[in-house]
């Protein structure tokens, strides 16, 4: 795998402060999972004719081989389901005119969700995702315009015109299917439970009375909304929503919260290269 995250993100690291020494952690992803998932890529409802250029030029991809390239790069094998042959809608509206025009594609994100899209030491985005993007841009003739946005407001920055789709791990619902234009599913995911190795957890039910955290706006929200036999046995009834996944490790790392639903394909990349996690006193 040529890709390694960085130790520290380097946009939460202006943030942090550090104190204390650096303990050994050992993280486990439980096999019970709660939800199955899979990714997309969102646009807005009106641009049909921008999100059937990119789904085109994701299966002329697979067919050359490239996807299949980029994939093993970062996940060691081909993971990828993007579909072998694709139909366009048809449409007639001007969302692909538009960004040739300007000549870029602006593209939201959460960056620091690795290895989908996350700040390296030196402040550079990188990521699967970006690296997909960056691929089908040079095949469409535009620039490449990375724009990390709040996640929780990932569907107000699109409609509100402030990037031209949503490319960072985003799991298809039926309420982004509703609100959005969504490609086809390119990869396939599922929500699970990250705890310590000595934290007693083995499976779901395990939770009951425990402290759990979780990244505010992501479908871990609504898959543990969805297994209330789960959630309301957990501590106070609901989990802590912090503002994205590196924070919830860090809680996690800290014994702030026994255990964290986020995405597996995150979680394993976490627990692969990431997992010493330095002590941050100042988070909440």
């Amino acid at each position: 795998m040529k890709k390694i995250i960085a130790l520290f993100i380097a946009a939460i690291m202006t943030m942090l402060l550090f104190s204390g020494c650096m303990g050994t952690k050992e993280y486990v992803v439980l096999d019970e999972a709660l939800a199955d998932e899979q990714y997309g890529i969102g646009f807005r409802k009106a641009d049909q004719s921008l999100r059937d250029e990119v789904q085109k030029i994701l299966v002329e991809m697979k067919k050359d081989g490239k996807l299949a390239e980029i994939t093993k790069e970062w996940f060691g094998e081909d993971t990828s389901t993007v579909p072998d042959s694709f139909t366009p809608a048809g449409s007639n509206d001007d969302s692909l005119n538009k960004i040739k025009q300007k000549g870029k594609l602006v593209l939201g994100l959460d960056s620091s969700f690795p290895p989908m899209g996350y700040e390296d030491n030196e402040g550079n985005i990188i990521g699967y995702d970006i690296d997909l993007a960056k691929e089908v841009c040079k095949r469409m003739g535009v620039e490449l315009v990375l724009q990390p946005i709040d996640w929780n407001q990932n569907e107000n920055e699109l409609n509100d015109g402030n990037i031209d789709c949503i490319w960072n791990g985003m799991t298809i619902d039926d309420e982004r299917k509703a609100a959005m234009n969504m490609s086809e599913p390119y990869m396939n995911n599922r929500q699970v439970v990250v705890t310590l190795k000595n934290s007693g957890i083995k499976k779901l039910s395990d939770l009951e009375g425990k402290a759990v955290v979780l990244q505010a706006g992501s479908t871990a929200v609504k898959a543990l909304d969805a297994r209330a036999d789960i959630k309301s046995k957990i501590k106070n009834g609901k989990a802590v929503e912090v503002r994205d996944n590196v924070y919830a490790m860090y809680e996690l790392q800290k014994g702030k919260s026994d255990a964290v639903v986020m995405d597996e394909i995150v979680a394993r990349y976490y627990i692969a290269h990431m997992n010493e996690l330095p002590t941050d006193e100042s988070a909440n």
